[in-house]
């Protein structure tokens, strides 16, 4: 992120649990960055009005990306509000924002209001449809939200044994789906988020057990927006980075290759070996399970059989999935 105006006796900006208030002087809706090389993006568009996770995944590139650990909320509210209804008058359809890119979507929630006042700036938008992305289990502050069915409240989903080793402070697996049937019950839509999927001894089965667990947790498969499959991929600015504090390990212990895009990834047999098991887990239970593979290539949707579902694109294919969810949210009102 660009243009970020630090407040400097704020807190201390190494401090994960502190929140710094700021302002931001650039845009505060971009769309997703994707990646080069020929991979396919899902067409995401991001707003932007808090950065910094009070979490800590050994995974996460904004720990590259940032140099500050402490999050920062733009106070400059109003100056998003404006770029964002300017923006939108002259967008000429569907419209899928998310704001879990630079930081997670709810975790903070309770002490910012973020989520809920994003929600209320596009509930006026009938094209508009937004996705809170989080790995908490916070829930209570989104009964304010008017219209739950314009927003999909999406869980990133680990096995419980990659979460113990690589998602520290985040909520179990047991908590985030907690929080998911609480989320469906207040009328929200659902996303699942397999992203990154590891490859390790047992991965195959424990992973099948995780997407078991959602359709346990979802009895009402329509609330399912989407799923994301994304096998682990990592900038190797990553890798030199925990290397020099000796934390590289278990996380690039495996052998990878750098992708056209210039980031490690696991070898294209394993990654189209991940993806074919990940469908069987998720057509066993419904045969038109709305997922998605995040930034892979069309060699691989070729050879898992996936790209028939994607003719036309996949933004193209997501905003159908919006616009069934906007339709029915359209019904009720």
């Amino acid at each position: 992120m660009e243009n970020i105006s630090m407040t400097p006796d704020s807190t201390s900006r190494n401090d994960r649990t502190a929140i710094i208030r700021s302002t931001h002087r650039g845009e505060f809706w971009k769309a997703c960055p994707g990646t080069t090389g020929g991979y396919l993006c899902c067409g995401y568009q991001i707003i932007t009005p808090m950065i910094g996770c009070g979490m800590y995944c050994s995974y996460c590139i904004l720990q590259v990306y940032f140099e500050n650990e402490s999050r920062v909320v733009f106070e400059n509210f109003d100056d998003l509000r404006r770029e964002i209804n300017e923006k939108l008058s002259r967008w000429p359809g569907i419209v899928r924002f998310g704001t879990g890119e630079f930081t997670d979507s709810l975790h903070a929630e309770e002490r910012t209001g973020l989520s809920v006042a994003v929600a209320d700036l596009l509930e006026a938008w009938p094209q508009v449809i937004v996705e809170f992305k989080t790995k908490s289990a916070v829930v209570a502050p989104l009964a304010k939200i008017r219209r739950p069915g314009k927003v999909i409240i999406g869980y990133s989903l680990n096995t419980p044994r990659m979460i113990a080793l690589m998602e520290r402070n985040t909520a179990s697996l047991e908590e985030r789906f907690k929080a998911a049937r609480q989320c469906l019950e207040m009328g929200f839509n659902v996303a699942f988020h397999f992203d990154p999927i590891f490859y390790y001894d047992g991965w195959e089965e424990e992973y099948r057990q995780v997407v078991d667990m959602i359709y346990e947790t979802v009895t009402d498969v329509k609330k399912i927006a989407w799923c994301s499959l994304g096998g682990f991929r990592s900038n190797p600015a990553l890798k030199t980075r925990l290397k020099e504090r000796q934390q590289h390990l278990p996380l690039f212990s495996g052998e990878m290759i750098i992708g056209a895009d210039g980031k490690l990834r696991y070898f294209r047999p394993i990654r189209s070996a991940i993806y074919r098991a990940m469908q069987e887990a998720f057509f066993r239970h419904q045969p038109e399970a709305p997922i998605y593979y995040c930034m892979e290539s069309p060699e691989i949707w070729e050879e898992t059989g996936m790209i028939g579902r994607i003719q036309n694109g996949l933004p193209a294919y997501l905003d159908d999935r919006a616009r069934a969810l906007l339709s029915v949210e359209a019904g009720r009102g």
